[in-house]
């Protein structure tokens, strides 16, 4: 392709892509604490626990939810939070103090988007880790029932009768619907879910965890109004039991099966209340319901607050976790008087809990056996097909119809572009999916659609990638990811509306130019809020270029991404064969 005199020509090329997913083997290690200090997190410039009492918990009781399917960072940046491997391992480094530890999740366990036979897995596998990993019970969120309710209980729990983590949905009913959604007739769980263990459904409306020496505690879930009524929209075959009846029935059914266990506990039971819903609501059901100790509801924010909430004068402990298990929370059990007081600590899930290196580590960590099962099987099941299936025509394809604009790779574009594949050629965006192929915890991940997505080229359109035997001409992330398919502009460089479509898809009105490069430079160095005050002229065209960039590598995959200091790294404005400028193209 053959680009006019004087026009910016982009590619959004971060040098940053696959450096950590090829060093995954042997990543860096943590620096070392001071003498004395553990290797963990500080939370608020405070290390984990210092509140509470030297002494062990009777019982620490692990809380997540709204994981969303996510098994493991992606490992295209870092640092990077959360996955199952590092959940397991924190947990290990509790019961290494020698603490009893019991997990228990709100629910959303299921991905809310991406292929259904892949979320299937994602489910499985996050079933079997928490099952590995000491968790009792898990609540139903409105991704759960989007995926399908059925199909998730033939992934766990249909296969693991009686096996923990038990699904608890204390509010949920089966209905038969009539003309217009009218219900016509309920059903009870029992009847909707038979087959459970001692006679009780597959879904029950409460759990009890009970053993000798240890807190007895009493778990209760239900969907809150924000919830059910999605739910019920999801799957009109649901609808969910009025709240305070369902909690007043899990209580006393919970009250019954302690008195008749064979040691009944002295103590009273410790109740928690599994609230998918909003802050708002489990308030109320806090004020209804004082008997609840603890409390874990939904969050809005990625990021959960560190505190608790206190309701019913601190008696009663509001919890949000945020989302996709980056961090988890942390009960402590301890006895006070004839009952029990309740210690928090948040964690973040970062670098401190990784496996680490070598294959004897790697052995002992069941988490990491699990994804590396789950990663083979996207592969033997060929989910990569799936996606491939869902492509859809590019903007470019639309607008040009009769010309069957196509993707063509990075190599036509070198006929004419030498200067800035030069420069492409010399970025880890060039061996983006390589860096795929070299991976390892877990491995196979070159067969995952989910990565490929952003380490090809075109995958998401009409003749983008399909895999690496039909278009090897599209592995790594090349020119078209930006600039869109180039097969019209290569066949005819001087026709201006093919030129137009692809020489500056960031463009918002004619015109439209990035920064020089002295300018980005300079505004790499400032601090956010410094650049704030840099009054720039080419401000939208920054935050289109940035946004297009962030398709990629956005707040999950690469929370430190900088446009300021990645871009001119990559920056081939106006260059020309004879050579690059000083710095451009460097690794």
């Amino acid at each position: 392709m053959r680009a006019a005199a004087g026009v910016l020509v982009v590619v959004c090329v971060v040098v940053a892509t696959g450096f950590w997913m090829k060093n995954r083997p042997e990543p860096t290690p943590t620096p070392e604490p001071a003498e004395g200090e553990p290797n963990e997190p500080k939370v608020g410039g405070v290390g984990l626990f210092a509140s509470w009492p030297k002494d062990a918990p009777e019982l620490a009781i692990v809380l997540t939810g709204q994981t969303y399917g996510y098994l493991s960072p992606c490992g295209c940046s870092r640092p990077q939070k959360g996955g199952l491997e590092r959940r397991a391992n924190f947990i290990d480094t509790l019961k290494a103090k020698g603490w009893p530890v019991i997990g228990l999740d709100l629910g959303d366990a299921a991905p809310p988007k991406g292929v259904h036979k892949q979320n299937l897995l994602k489910y499985k596998y996050t079933m079997l880790s928490l099952a590995e990993m000491g968790y009792k019970a898990i609540g139903l969120g409105e991704y759960d029932f989007a995926a399908g309710l059925y199909d998730l209980l033939a992934e766990y729990t249909l296969n693991n009768p009686g096996n923990p983590p038990t699904i608890v949905a204390s509010n949920l009913m089966g209905v038969q619907r009539g003309p217009g959604g009218k219900p016509l007739k309920f059903f009870s769980r029992a009847e909707k879910f038979p087959g459970g263990p001692n006679g009780r459904p597959m879904i029950p409306g409460y759990e009890v965890f009970a053993e000798q020496g240890k807190p007895t505690i009493g778990i209760v879930s239900v969907a809150g109004p924000t919830v059910s009524e999605k739910v019920e929209k999801i799957d009109p075959e649901f609808t969910f039991e009025n709240n305070g009846n369902a909690i007043k029935g899990a209580l006393g059914a919970i009250n019954k099966a302690v008195a008749t266990l064979p040691n009944p506990p002295a103590k009273p039971t410790i109740q928690v209340l599994m609230y998918v819903g909003k802050m708002e609501h489990a308030r109320e059901a806090a004020k209804a319901f004082p008997q609840f100790q603890l409390i874990l509801c939904q969050s809005d924010d990625s990021e959960p607050p560190q505190f608790p909430t206190p309701a019913n004068n601190g008696k009663t402990l509001i919890v949000q976790v945020g989302h996709k298990g980056q961090s988890v929370g942390v009960i402590g059990v301890y006895p006070k008087g004839a009952g029990y007081e309740l210690k928090y600590q948040l964690v973040p899930l970062g670098e401190e809990y990784l496996t680490p290196p070598g294959p004897a580590a790697a052995k002992n960590n069941k988490g990491l056996q699990f994804l590396e099962e789950y990663s083979l099987e996207v592969k033997k099941q060929d989910l990569l097909k799936l996606y491939v299936a869902k492509q859809t025509p590019h903007t470019i394809q639309i607008q040009n119809p009769a010309a069957n604009v196509a993707f063509v790779g990075a190599q036509v574009c070198a006929g004419c572009h030498a200067a800035e594949f030069k420069v492409w050629s010399a970025t880890k965006h060039a061996q983006a999916t390589t860096a795929l192929v070299q991976a390892t915890r877990p491995s196979n991940r070159q067969f995952d659609g989910e990565c490929l997505e952003c380490h090809t080229t075109g995958m998401r359109y009409q003749t983008g990638f399909k895999d690496a035997v039909t278009t090897p001409n599209l592995l790594g992330n090349q020119c078209e990811n930006c600039h869109g398919p180039g097969s019209a502009h290569a066949a005819q460089p001087n026709n201006k509306v093919f030129l137009a479509a692809l020489m500056a898809p960031w463009k918002t009105k004619p015109g439209d130019k990035l920064p020089d490069l002295a300018t980005l430079n300079k505004l790499a160095k400032l601090k956010p809020v410094e650049r704030e005050a840099v009054k720039l002229k080419e401000k939208a065209v920054v935050n289109a270029v940035s946004g297009m960039c962030m398709n990629c590598h956005d707040t999950e995959n690469d929370p430190k991404f900088d446009f300021y200091e990645y871009f001119p790294k990559i920056y081939h404005s106006g260059l020309k064969a004879a050579g690059l400028p000083p710095g451009v193209g460097e690794k």
